[in-house]
């Protein structure tokens, strides 16, 4: 499956095809049956019963290579253009995430895919949020660890799945020929392939030479399964808050993300668990108050709730500040403080 997986991250070589104009007719000649005149790029993109897709580059840190969170993006069009049943637009530069949906929009998409990807260890994290623009509503989350191009070429994958059936294609085959779909552009002019771009998380960073604060020489065997967050927060700032628990999280325990949405852990947290016992469950709450005076802005509440696999409540912390992540990590910490073996 991973060697038919790869063949997605190739790029494809562009095609210029020169249009011929036809003759004009003469008075006396007879009129020829008229030409299929070849579509402009709006019809080509939208009448169609195909889901429009638009693909934002993936938010990686600072320190990573700037075209990575774009090589990222480039694989999830690759694939999805080369199996097909979708339309992907070109992959945009430059837009604020607050301004995805309004941009979507005005291209004329159904959905658009966004994301984050965080270097853990050799590897990384990569968190896929998939959105349907006219409801502006998340379809699809989740968070993934992989270990190469192949690993987020399968997300990409995962991503498709969801678009058709949320589209209400009922069988989302891989096409097998070339795609209709013009191949996306190359990776924000990168002159290197991909995998080269990549390479600087999937073949291991190098550390600065300051070593992280508080590191852990190990992590507890007893691990966390984290349970997306609810709350009074945009649904895209619950994702990218879920995103943050995870990665917090992941800096002390070894961390699994549950695919069961629910506002009440306690009431599932034996199909959570599942047959891993040993383990605790994450969630909590993101709400957000408007706040005035000389500098009005935005203040998030968070309340990180730890449960058992049978259900009640082990631990609670509640932190607020200006920014959401710094909320998160600072409930993280305090939880570390006091149960470091996540007991």
């Amino acid at each position: 499956m991973r060697r038919h997986l790869a063949v997605f991250v190739l790029f494809a070589s562009a095609l210029l095809v020169a249009a011929t104009p036809a003759p004009r007719p003469t008075a006396k000649s007879t009129p020829a049956p008229a030409a299929t005149a070849a579509p402009t790029a709006e019809p080509t993109l939208f009448d169609s019963n195909e889901p429009v897709v638009l693909i934002y580059p993936f938010d990686a840190p600072s320190d990573l290579d700037p075209r990575t969170g774009n090589a990222i993006a480039q694989i999830f069009a690759q694939v999805l253009v080369q199996t097909g049943g979708v339309r992907v637009l070109q992959i945009p530069a430059g837009i604020k995430r607050e301004d995805f949906q309004k941009f979507a929009h005005v291209q004329h998409a159904d959905y658009y895919i966004s994301g984050y990807v965080q270097p853990i260890g050799q590897g990384a994290a990569i968190v896929t949020q998939v959105v349907d623009v006219n409801s502006d509503i998340s379809v699809y989350s989740a968070t993934t660890q992989v270990a190469d191009a192949p690993d987020v070429a399968s997300q990409a994958l995962n991503a498709r799945t969801v678009i058709l059936e949320a589209a209400g294609i009922s069988h989302p085959e891989i096409a097998t020929g070339p795609a209709s779909t013009p191949t996306p552009a190359s990776t924000a002019g990168a002159s290197m392939p991909i995998n080269n771009v990549l390479a600087d998380i999937f073949k291991g960073r190098p550390r600065p030479a300051t070593p992280a604060p508080t590191p852990t020489p190990s992590k507890p065997l007893r691990g966390v399964i984290l349970v997306h967050l609810i709350g009074s927060a945009q649904s895209k700032t619950l994702d990218a808050a879920t995103a943050d628990l995870y990665h917090a999280m992941s800096s002390y325990y070894s961390v699994a993300m549950s695919g069961t949405v629910t506002s009440d852990p306690s009431k599932v947290a034996n199909t959570i668990c599942g047959m891993h016992r040993d383990n605790t469950i994450a969630s909590g709450r993101l709400d957000v108050q408007h706040v005035g005076g000389f500098r009005p802005h935005d203040s998030y509440t968070f309340t990180l709730e730890i449960y058992a696999c049978f259900g009640p409540v082990l631990y609670t912390n509640t932190q607020t500040n200006d920014d959401f992540a710094r909320a998160v990590k600072d409930a993280v910490e305090a939880y570390y403080t006091d149960h470091p073996e996540n007991s």
